[in-house]
C-alpha cells in the first residue's frame, strides 16, 4: 500500500512539473519563422540577403518599407544554428537605413527582434547578422 501511495505522489509531482513548464519549448522541432525587414528615409536600396535555401539573393533599386519572411530549421548541415543575413545599401546620396532580423519559434508567436543595424548618408550599407540555436 505504501508502494502505490509513494508511485502515486511520484506521478503527481511529474504531472505538476509538466504542466508548469513550457510544453511548447520542451517540444519545440527547431524551425524559426525568420523576417528581415528594411525601412529607413533612403529613397532606393540594394538588399541582399541569406535566403531560406541557405543561398543568397539579391534585390535592386528597392523601395522602402520592406520585408521577407520564411521558414528555416536550425540544425541542417554542419551546425546547430541557423545563419541569417539582411543588408541594405543607400542608394542616393541621402537618407537612413535599417536593417533589421526578426524571428519567432512558433507560428502564432510575436515576432522579437534578434538584429538590427542603421546606417545614415550617402550610399551607406547597413547589416545584420547571426546564428540562430537550437
Amino acid at each position: 500500500m505504501k508502494k502505490i501511495i509513494r508511485i502515486s505522489i511520484l506521478l503527481l509531482t511529474i504531472v505538476i512539473f509538466l504542466i508548469s513548464c513550457d510544453i511548447q519549448g520542451l517540444n519545440w522541432d527547431g524551425n524559426y519563422y525568420v523576417k528581415y525587414s528594411v525601412t529607413g528615409s533612403a529613397s532606393t536600396v540594394d538588399i541582399t540577403i541569406e535566403n531560406e535555401s541557405g543561398g543568397t539573393s539579391q534585390f535592386s533599386d528597392v523601395a522602402l518599407p520592406w520585408e521577407y519572411s520564411f521558414k528555416g530549421y536550425a540544425g541542417t548541415g554542419t551546425y546547430d544554428y541557423l545563419f541569417v543575413y539582411v543588408s541594405a545599401q543607400n542608394q542616393g546620396s541621402t537618407g537612413t537605413v535599417t536593417a533589421t532580423i526578426l524571428y519567432k519559434k512558433d507560428e502564432t508567436d510575436q515576432y522579437q527582434t534578434y538584429k538590427t543595424s542603421t546606417s545614415s548618408g550617402a550610399y551607406v550599407i547597413a547589416s545584420a547578422y547571426g546564428g540562430l540555436d537550437l
